[in-house]
């Protein structure tokens, strides 16, 4: 069955061309991967996909009756459900019909005409209970619950869940729908190994189409069979798995250079030709046919001008220091470290998350705390910055210091402030380093200068939030899941504004690829011990 399918779609974002005539079809049992760099628009694209965005040119169709679900990371759900019920919830059909059969397998009584009306009603029964995957549903309910850790969270609300288990809530009913086409953007928040495995082997082994977004090449390498690149104002479809795909872009690539050298050479023929027509036409009595001459041959070169391929340019990313003789105020100083952590401990009703946690801060800590979800990464990250209590121990702030706290959703107050104005109000820099910086955290693009914050990607806006505050006058950067929604180019980016920055960092993090770019002291939450991880 085709579910979706574009037809000349044309989108752009403001002044942005994302892309321009797209033609593309999703159908039944498609594992599909989108790949792109940040603010490509790829999750533009799942939007036209599921409807929830329009063209601006082209149609988007539907096959009628086609159910598409969409995970968000931040969809609502209500706080007080039982995780059990939220679970069940894409079950309730099958399990209204189990509860039906229950009833009719009573109603055998015997007599054959009675018997025959309801073996025939048991029998449509069965054969849609069976549609539905109703013989399989407990099996995989269970193995999901296993595999996320959450067979003693059933009988919690929603709302007493971390925000890791929060997203395997999410996952599971967006997964377990009855659905034409899954859709998932970064699912991988929070998981580790095992988790990424199940989900690999869900998908591989799903009768259902999926659309995915994801940075982790492992993963998509793992179960697609087609790729969507969005690269280059275009969206290349690829019938390939992840390796031939990479093989077939590049000889792609080498065909699209080679037509380009061949335009410019076109270009500059025509540019020539239409110089020495303008020579011309300053001593010709005809003037008119050489005009119209002249003006087919501009509107020729602009047509070629047109067809020229961009390219997305190398990236490169190197950190900008902030000069000292700009800043507003020196930096302040203070004798001793910034947080103390003594024997602290902290607990709920129902568990212990770590006791006698020890940790001294100095101006020059730089460290990554790793863990099961749902063991207190970010409360204890909440604890060093003084937003939240432990429930025995001593922890001590130093009242000088100054304490940034980045947490995992990126929230701007503003968001229709220009980029440039923010960092401007944010760290009173002068206005000829404040676009150097925009330039050198964009990669040299320099239609970011003119930007408003809504209009960058979730990964801009992660890096645009992170060098903000190294440049402005803090002792201490803690940051939550800081590479959520990262490409190559960004995750590179954040690691060199935290190697370079001179103050204290302490982060969270699931990324082993940032955690090899920088090398931090690792500790561990574990076994409700909070320690140096050897």
């Amino acid at each position: 069955m085709n579910i979706v399918e574009l037809k000349n779609v044309s989108k752009s974002f403001f002044s942005q061309n994302l892309y321009k005539h797209i033609n593309l079809e999703i159908n039944s049992g498609d594992k599909i991967a989108i790949v792109g760099n940040n603010g490509t628009g790829k999750s533009t694209l799942i939007k036209l996909v599921s409807g929830a965005e329009t063209p601006d040119r082209g149609t988007v169709s539907k096959e009628e009756g086609a159910i598409i679900s969409c995970f968000d990371q931040f969809g609502r759900v209500d706080l007080d459900s039982r995780v059990q019920d939220l679970l069940n919830s894409p079950f309730e059909k099958v399990m209204s019909i189990q509860a039906e059969l229950d009833v009719v397998s009573t109603e055998f009584t015997g007599d054959m005409d009675n018997d025959e009306k309801t073996m025939e009603k048991y029998s449509k029964l069965s054969d849609e209970f069976e549609s539905l995957g109703g013989y399989s549903y407990i099996h995989i309910q269970s193995e999901f619950i296993d595999t996320f850790g959450l067979n003693d969270k059933l009988n919690k609300k929603f709302r007493e869940l971390s925000g890791g288990e929060r997203q395997y809530i999410r996952l599971a009913i967006t997964l377990f729908s009855n659905s034409d086409l899954i859709i998932l953007d970064e699912p991988l928040s929070f998981f580790d190994k095992k988790k990424t495995a199940w989900l690999t082997s869900y998908i591989k082994n799903s009768s259902k189409a999926f659309l995915v977004i994801s940075h982790n090449v492992d993963f998509i390498r793992s179960f697609a069979t087609r790729i969507f690149d969005i690269d280059n104002n275009r969206v290349e479809i690829y019938d390939y798995d992840y390796p031939t795909y990479l093989r077939e872009k590049k000889i792609r690539v080498a065909e699209d250079k080679r037509k380009n050298k061949e335009t410019e050479e076109i270009i500059e023929e025509t540019q020539e030709a239409i110089e020495k027509k303008l020579k011309l036409l300053e001593r010709c009595n005809n003037k008119y046919a050489h005009a119209v001459i002249l003006r087919r041959m501009r509107k020729e070169l602009e047509r070629l001008q047109r067809e020229r391929i961009k390219f997305s340019p190398e990236y490169k990313y190197s950190y900008i220091e902030a000069p000292e003789e700009i800043m507003i105020t020196e930096k302040k100083e203070f004798e001793g470290p910034i947080v103390v952590l003594k024997n602290v401990m902290k607990e709920y009703p129902d568990k212990v998350l770590y006791k006698d946690a020890n940790l001294v801060v100095d101006r020059d800590t730089k460290i990554c705390i790793v863990g099961e979800n749902g063991s207190g990464k970010s409360t204890l990250l909440r604890i060093i910055a003084g937003l939240d209590e432990p429930t025995s121990g001593e922890i001590f702030i130093n009242e000088k210091a100054t304490i940034a706290f980045i947490e995992q959703e990126t929230v701007f107050e503003n968001e229709n402030i220009y980029i440039k104005d923010y960092l401007k109000d944010k760290t009173g820099l002068s206005e000829e380093f404040i676009e150097a910086a925009i330039d050198n955290l964009y990669n040299n693009e320099l239609e970011f200068r003119d930007k408003r914050i809504f209009m960058l990607s979730g990964g801009e806006k992660k890096r645009l939030e992170i060098f903000t505050n190294t440049l402005m006058e803090t002792d201490l950067l803690i940051i939550d899941e800081p590479s959520t929604y990262m490409d190559d180019y960004s995750r590179t980016a954040i690691a060199n504004m935290l190697l370079d920055y001179p103050g204290a960092v302490i982060l969270v993090s699931h990324d082993k690829v940032l955690m090899r770019k920088i090398g931090f002291v690792t500790y561990d939450i574990r076994d409700n011990r909070f320690r140096i991880k050897n």
